[in-house]
């Protein structure tokens, strides 16, 4: 009975070595994925013409936004969606010509995994208003 113990738990041992080393391994892949290789996608909002884009409007209120101009006609703005990979940001602020950098997120010409979305009733989410 003493011997049947001993092999179960060391059967046990190695079973609880196994399951922390591939959360070992799980992990270090997610650090190297993330923090690396930035290899995810940043969603955010970038300026829009309305004039020439279908753009979603931003109408600020003043009581509950302290940055909110005080003249009513600046109150309102215009944004579109982009969606760019981490990682063309991370390598436009490592060099030092800036090639593609702007002042806010844009795609640039032939840029692979980077998308705008524009306003539409499929794309339209809630609290969002679309310029008619």
């Amino acid at each position: 009975m003493d011997v049947m113990d001993k092999k179960t738990k060391a059967a046990n041992r190695i079973f609880y070595i196994l399951v922390i080393l591939l959360i070992l391994a799980s992990a270090g892949v997610a650090f190297v994925k993330i923090f690396i290789q930035k290899d995810y996608q940043i969603l955010a909002k970038t300026s829009c013409d309305p004039q020439t884009e279908k753009c979603f409007v931003r109408v600020c209120d003043p009581e509950s936004d302290t940055t909110c101009p005080t003249v009513e006609a600046d109150r309102t703005s215009y944004y579109k969606k982009i969606s760019k990979k981490a990682a063309t940001i991370a390598l436009c602020d490592a060099t030092a010509e800036k090639v593609g950098c702007g002042a806010e997120l844009t795609c640039t010409q032939g840029e692979v995994s980077c998308s705008y979305t524009f306003c539409d009733k499929t794309t339209v989410g809630v609290d969002e208003v679309c310029k008619e």
